[in-house]
């Protein structure tokens, strides 16, 4: 009944895609997308919230070396869970968005036969490194005395997998409100809850390993509703796991390559630098990260919501959205990335103290990769939605064997005391490299690019703004104090985005008359304004 109930909602919602109506008839696809766009990007501000405090909590009460293993840790889970999840992460929503697209029956047949293949799989990779600890120690954090951290990681990748089996059916379904409570849930409040209680008496190895076996019995308990919904009759387990696999298996590669993009830098320079110096770096890549957070919501709706929409031959409707979204990720990620490069080093001292001044240079160049890396992130779902073949895997694998052969010549050509620089341009150059390959893929399935001629207005604007920036951190000649950087970057903002709607800027325009007015539909950009010039 249920799944009627958001069949039906879909439907409406793409009947009346181009149809502008007052406040009263706004449209259902309208309202719809922003709630659970909304929805998401409050799940996603707490899991950003909860790690960075986290990062806070460990750099100020543990040191530099405990804050090190818990972020190279994380580097290291996204990288080797992006293999046990074999490529359902993306497949099972998107089956299940097929299904309910089509009002067909078996939805919860799709996650039961993505439980079968990612659970098992997750249970041997972590039975595998922990009965081998010490030498995955040694390879992926640089000392076989690392080997609780193994142990941790082991139970993390699989209630990750677990976790991601149960978000992955409620996204695909678009009930965004179950699929948030359980982010929440899983990556924010109980990694939390975890570290307060144990923080002044356990290792980081301990209290990873507590959170790890907690996100199973979470998991486990979100999934009693599906399998509720469940009827034998439409089960057929070989045939769903076949079609599950057939999309997901190919795409492993680049999943795991664009985990290994963030993971592969520190997991390197852990064997030639002691653990406490990789600080830098990992805090370079986790705020890029953070700053990822911010086309994630996009991402995770657009894969459900553009798969429905392509499965019902709305491709004008699916234009009209990306146009926007192109423009709206660019405009946005330039911004952010001069605003952040300038105060690098307020945020990094707000945030886990004193003590990395002299090592911003790191981070700063980390931080340059913010538009490129943005862009890949919100437009890989939709390649991913109009094509089973696995276009992203090509361009990830390429950029991964770039990003890793430019890390290898720099160790071989320089010292290591510059290694974490070399690190950190290896990853801006992969990055753009990684962003041209997208652009050119997408283009390949839309029909257009990035509107380069249009976004120069916008690029000048936060290329000015930035230089306002800069002359107030000149202006200060000191260290500026945090509340003064927010006071400047809340009207700085606020400026850009006044001229930004002054320029008609359509994902503007489309926001505040859909979240605030509540009267309009997607625009359809005039010929011109939005395709590649």
């Amino acid at each position: 009944m249920q799944q009627d109930a958001i069949s039906d909602r879909e439907s409406s919602a793409g009947s009346a895609a181009h149809a502008p109506t007052g406040r009263e008839g706004m449209p259902a696809g309208g309202r719809l997308f922003v709630h659970d766009v909304a929805l998401t990007m409050g799940a996603e501000a707490a899991t950003m919230g909860s790690s960075l405090l986290l990062t806070a909590m460990l750099s100020r009460w543990m040191g530099a070396r405990p804050l090190s293993e818990y972020l190279l840790l994380r580097r290291v889970l996204s990288w080797t869970v992006a293999a046990t999840l074999l490529g359902l992460a993306t497949g099972l929503p998107r089956y299940v968005a097929h299904c309910a697209g089509n009002a067909r029956r078996g939805e919860s047949a799709y996650f039961v036969a993505a439980l079968v293949c990612m659970a098992p799989a997750a249970a041997i990779a972590g039975g595998i490194m922990a009965l081998n600890r010490a030498m995955f120690a040694r390879w992926l954090f640089g000392n076989a005395n690392e080997a609780g951290l193994v142990i941790a990681l082991a139970l993390l990748i699989f209630g990750f997998s677990l976790h991601r089996a149960v978000y992955g059916y409620y996204r695909g379904l678009l009930e965004m409100t179950r699929a948030n409570l359980l982010e929440v849930t899983n990556a924010a409040v109980l990694p939390l809850v975890v570290v307060v209680a144990l923080v002044h008496r356990q290792t980081v190895a301990a209290m990873m390993c507590v959170t790890g076996a907690l996100m199973v019995v979470s998991a486990a308990l979100f999934a009693v509703p599906v399998l509720r919904r469940l009827r034998s009759a439409e089960l057929q387990l070989r045939a769903r796991c076949r079609e599950l696999l057939q999309y997901g298996v190919p795409r492993v590669p680049g999943e795991f390559g664009a985990a290994a993009i963030t993971a592969l830098g520190p997991m390197l320079a852990v064997h030639y630098v002691k653990m406490a110096k990789l600080s830098p770096l990992l805090l370079g890549l986790n705020m890029l990260l953070v700053v990822g957070y911010a086309a994630g919501p996009l991402g995770v709706v657009l894969l459900s919501k553009v798969s429905m929409m392509l499965g019902r031959n709305q491709h004008e409707a699916v234009q009209s959205r990306l146009r926007m979204l192109v423009a709206g990720v660019m405009e946005l990620s330039v911004f952010a990335c001069i605003q952040l490069a300038i105060f690098a080093d307020v945020v990094v001292r707000a945030w886990v103290g004193p003590g990395f001044e002299n090592q911003m240079g790191v981070i700063r160049l980390v931080l340059l990769a913010i538009p490129p890396y943005l862009f890949f992130m919100t437009l890989r779902s939709t390649i991913d939605a109009a094509t089973v073949k696995p276009l992203n895997t090509a361009n990830v694998m390429i950029s991964v064997a770039v990003y890793v052969g430019l890390i290898v010549a720099w160790i071989k050509l320089f010292s290591t005391p510059s290694l974490l620089a070399g690190i950190a341009g290896s990853l801006l150059v992969s990055q753009v490299l990684l962003a041209v390959l997208t652009a050119r893929t997408f283009r390949r399935f839309y029909g257009f690019g990035i509107p380069w001629r249009r976004l120069v207005p916008s690029f000048a604007a936060a290329l000015a703004l930035g230089g306002v920036a800069l002359g107030f951190r000149a202006w200060q000649s000191g260290t500026v104090p945090v509340v003064e950087a927010v006071a400047v970057e809340a009207a700085l903002a606020a400026v850009y985005f006044l001229v930004l709607a002054r320029l008609g800027s359509g994902w503007i325009c489309y926001t505040w008359n859909v979240g605030v007015l509540r009267r309009s539909t997607w625009p359809v950009p005039v010929e011109g304004q939005g395709g590649a010039r």
